[in-house]
């Protein structure tokens, strides 16, 4: 072992700054021993919590119905386009002769389609025009109602006439329609079958007793709106694998206020 003696110190003053600087070390070491001897406690501590296995997430498998505005009006499929490429998508491939076109009376609505619409009662009717209401601008500007109407399959054209011009996603409506006057923006939320499901009120009924109902809010935002409504669900169905973009996806374009 080398001793360093500095030759400006006497002998008794070099042996005693060696051995002021061993007892640090002694100092140093003891502390050393100690927070070993406590992270061991703490490693022992959390051995012995017993740790839950992860479970596998189970992803859950969407229907072919998801990809739009859907709802179900008694035991009738309801969808809509979400812009104006899937509105033409929904009239081309999924409205059939047995349906009925619902279409809130703005710009910037929602082409809904009521499968086997043709088999309902009128008050099925009336509230699939309210679904067709909520999804539409009237819901964005803040409105409390909005007129809507519906037509069956072969009043609705999708090209204008000759010489004429019809924006993609817009449509041509012939002959008499069918309208649902002062419609209410009112919808209702709720976990059902392992999804989701937005609708008129009075639908909710018909599968739960636990739901949100929710209005338009011009002076909120949809993200906003939408962690209120995952607050509030996560509540009511704890059990369910409910995200902030799941909500999002299925509420209405601008804000939205529980009551």
């Amino acid at each position: 072992m080398r001793i360093v003696i500095d030759p400006r110190k006497s002998i008794h003053e070099n042996a005693a700054a060696y051995y002021e600087k061993a007892k640090k070390l002694r100092m140093k070491a003891k502390k050393a021993l100690a927070a070993v001897e406590e992270t061991k406690r703490m490693i022992e501590k959390q051995e012995a919590v017993p740790v839950k296995k992860l479970e596998k997430r189970i992803v859950r498998k969407k229907e072919w119905f998801e990809k739009y505005r859907w709802t179900l009006i008694s035991n009738h499929l309801m969808i809509g386009g979400k812009g104006a490429k899937s509105n033409e998508e929904v009239v081309r491939k999924h409205l059939e002769k047995e349906d009925l076109f619902f279409h809130a009376d703005i710009h910037g609505a929602s082409a809904m389609v009521l499968k086997k619409g043709q088999e309902c009662s009128e008050e099925e009717l009336s509230h699939a025009a309210v679904f067709a209401a909520c999804f539409s601008r009237a819901w964005k500007e803040g409105r409390g109602a909005v007129d809507v109407y519906c037509v069956k399959p072969e009043q609705v054209k999708l090209a204008a006439k000759s010489g004429e011009f019809l924006a993609k996603g817009s449509f041509v409506i012939e002959g008499k329609r069918k309208w649902f006057r002062n419609v209410e923006l009112v919808l209702a939320l709720t976990w059902h079958d392992e999804r989701l499901l937005i609708c008129p009120v009075e639908e909710v009924k018909r599968v739960s007793s636990k739901f949100l109902r929710l209005k338009p809010d011009a002076s909120s935002s949809k993200q906003h709106a939408a962690k209120q409504v995952l607050f509030k669900l996560g509540k009511m169905f704890p059990e369910a694998s409910i995200s902030i973009d799941y909500v999002q996806e299925v509420l209405p374009t601008g804000g939205s206020k529980i009551y």
